[in-house]
């Protein structure tokens, strides 16, 4: 506690991502509503999410069409695409972030762009719909930070320095 973190919320630890969703779920339900506010749907509104995305477009464990991203009741899910799985929030809970955050950065030999194409997709491409590519469903509420490769195919794409950001 030397932090002064309150509300610290873990994983069970399992490998089945339904009971651990479900415990998750049941342990961000148990917060009381002044700290954890609803919204009038009873969604939580976190103040702030922090948000990976892959470069196939991905968003916390919601993957380009699969069924987990149309999930619009429950606030985690858990999700079997790997191994071990992952339990994930759900679209409306990201959506519903009073400020979300999606952060791209870094490059390698074999990707030197990083991943620049799914930020396109994310950011300005009109025709990709959230069960194809899940990051697009950020495009209007979420705050995009992207390194310049990662923005390199986006020239027309407004630069903002940190001090800048850190300044709104």
């Amino acid at each position: 506690d030397r932090w002064g973190l309150t509300n610290v919320i873990t994983l069970d630890g399992t490998d089945d991502a339904q009971a651990e969703a479900a415990a998750y779920q049941a342990k961000l339900e148990a917060i009381p509503e002044e700290v954890l506010p609803r919204d009038a749907d009873g969604f939580p509104v976190f103040d702030l999410a922090l948000i990976g995305v892959g470069d196939d477009g991905h968003i916390g464990s919601l993957y380009p069409n699969r069924d987990e991203i149309n999930e619009d009741t429950r606030w985690t899910i858990g999700v079997e695409m790997k191994t071990p799985p992952s339990i994930s929030l759900t679209l409306p809970v990201m959506l519903r972030a009073k400020e979300s955050v999606v952060s791209a950065a870094g490059q390698s030999d074999k990707y030197p762009k990083g991943k620049a194409s799914a930020m396109r997709l994310a950011i300005e491409d009109s025709v990709v719909t959230p069960a194809e590519f899940p990051a697009c469903a950020l495009r209007e509420t979420a705050v995009w930070i992207l390194d310049e490769p990662n923005a390199s195919e986006m020239p027309s794409l407004k630069r903002s320095s940190l001090a800048q950001m850190t300044a709104r």
